[in-house]
């Protein structure tokens, strides 16, 4: 039999509140890091949709640089 991870709520936080900026590879080492257990991409995914926590779909939209002003390119 498995052993699951038991989350703390900082964890779940971390979660929540970083989930924007880095991605599930960037949070699953910084979360590793800061409670020195293996914590996997597929962990963060799973807990990521118990917290309904959706991203987006697709590669991001590259800019354009036009007149030295960054423009997003649809």
């Amino acid at each position: 039999m498995a052993n699951y991870k038991k989350w703390t709520e900082s964890e779940l936080n971390f979660v929540r509140d970083n989930h924007t900026t880095m991605n599930d590879l960037e949070l699953s080492a910084k979360l590793s890091q800061m409670t020195g257990q293996n914590i996997s991409t597929a962990m963060i995914r799973r807990q990521r949709r118990k917290l309904s926590i959706k991203k987006s779909r697709g590669r991001p939209k590259k800019a354009a640089i036009v007149n030295n002003a960054t423009v997003s390119v649809q």
